[in-house]
């Protein structure tokens, strides 16, 4: 997970107040997030991971929700997340849904979304901004990439070649062909480099990988 400044939580100041772990990975966002939760009358913020202390719920990013979710997958009452992110493709939110995020906010959110998302969150609901369902329901009719074709992807798009590929994932070169084929028609594209710019519209891979 992202390492994050450590604060230790003060107890709640009453009942009825929701304690609040702001974890965000961006300092700037997670300082915005604090002041906004602040501002409301039923939180009780912290900075940082909970590590073990009573919280209601988790604010973080997207790279940290996904991380948290997999550490606790073997608890049996993993605490509520909520991702607040500027990652927004239909992909980006799938997977953070599949991992079992609790909320899926996009940072330009309002401050009445905010509080009302932690609220739902940290009550035991589920909690998706309108933008959001609406790029989840977009990418629906998408088939996605199993976890060995992303490897293949992102290789493929720092510019390697099947035999690279193989050499770099221990797997034979008629096997990445396999992959590479079933990445063509899974983004619909006729050529490598077709695909990974759908890729990097969908959010697979980095804009700025190289191709050569």
């Amino acid at each position: 997970m992202t390492r994050f400044d450590r604060q230790r939580c003060d107890p709640p100041a009453g009942q009825g107040v929701i304690a609040v772990a702001v974890a965000h990975g961006d300092p700037y966002v997670a300082a915005g997030i604090s002041a906004l939760l602040r501002s409301g009358t039923d939180f009780n913020v912290c900075s940082g991971p909970p590590d073990g202390q009573a919280v209601d719920v988790i604010v973080t990013d997207h790279g940290g929700g996904i991380a948290a979710m997999s550490s606790w997958q073997r608890r049996v009452d993993p605490l509520p997340v909520l991702v607040v992110t500027d990652q927004e493709t239909g992909w980006q939110i799938r997977r953070a849904l599949g991992a079992g995020v609790h909320g899926y906010l996009l940072q330009d959110c309002s401050r009445h979304e905010l509080l009302s998302a932690v609220r739902c969150v940290a009550g035991g609901g589920k909690y998706m901004g309108g933008l959001v369902a609406e790029r989840l329901l977009d990418s629906l009719g998408q088939v996605a990439p199993t976890g060995r074709e992303l490897q293949v992807l992102q290789l493929m798009a720092r510019g390697l070649r099947n035999r690279e590929i193989g050499a770099a994932l221990g797997i034979g070169e008629g096997t990445v062909k396999s992959h590479v084929k079933a990445l063509l028609g899974k983004l619909d594209a006729s050529t490598r480099t077709a695909a990974i710019g759908e890729a990097q519209r969908r959010g697979l891979v980095a804009a700025e990988a190289p191709c050569r």
